[in-house]
């Protein structure tokens, strides 16, 4: 927990030394995080489909070489095309969305992100298991795990609500359904946000953060409802 810390300190320290606000600076760190997230996306692909490198780059007409380099975080050269081939040999369909240069928003939607994805794994259930016992369609958990931006249908938003016992308007918000977000609500998805990562276990920090959002979520639901 302390190298963490440590680690995540020296991080904002060269953030603060080298990237400050320098626009060209801040476009390579853009960059060089959108190509670790590629990277980690085709990873997981493969490895849930039960493929090995050379058995999916067979499937998608490449060499074993090819994939290793597209599951490199140092890799820049990511094509449509390839991305594509990719989710269709292993089952699942490539979206793309646009997302509004807008931090604060990026924010929640990062947060509603990371936070479906936490609530599943707090609950050591599969995107299968979650699906079948949720009644929310496979792809649309994958996809609200995995694409910053994505908006769920406001049906999964209610089925999500009434599974984890979180207030609907508060997904809704999470989701960016909702136009006007309290700043106490932004301020405490930002905090989540950036004391969450995409481990395979949960840390305890990751835990402490988890519960400590999903306490705020219900106690704005219940000060919401004595309001109305």
């Amino acid at each position: 927990m302390e190298k963490k810390a440590r680690s995540n300190d020296a991080v904002s320290i060269l953030h603060r030394r080298y990237v400050k606000d320098d626009p060209r600076r801040k476009e390579l760190v853009e960059q060089e995080r959108s190509n670790a997230e590629i990277a980690s996306l085709v990873y997981e692909l493969r490895k849930q489909a039960g493929l090995s490198q050379r058995e999916l780059a067979d499937l998608v007409g490449t060499t074993q070489s090819v994939i290793s380099r597209l599951e490199d975080a140092d890799y820049d050269g990511h094509s449509l095309s390839m991305l594509r081939r990719i989710a269709a040999a292993t089952k699942q369909k490539l979206a793309v969305v646009s997302i509004p240069d807008d931090p604060e928003k990026g924010a929640i939607r990062d947060a509603f992100r990371l936070f479906v994805q936490l609530l599943r794994r707090n609950q050591k259930l599969t995107v299968d298991e979650l699906a079948k016992r949720a009644g929310i369609d496979r792809s649309e958990i994958v996809s609200m795990e995995r694409t910053i931006g994505y908006r769920p249908s406001p049906r999964t938003l209610y089925k999500l609500s009434r599974f984890y016992v979180i207030p609907e308007s508060r997904f809704l918000v999470l989701a960016g359904a909702v136009k006007e977000v309290p700043e106490s609500f932004r301020d405490q998805a930002s905090r989540f946000a950036a004391q969450s990562d995409s481990f395979a276990t949960l840390t305890s920090d990751e835990k402490k953060a988890l519960d400590e959002f999903m306490k705020f979520l219900r106690t704005e639901g219940e000060e919401r409802k004595v309001r109305r």
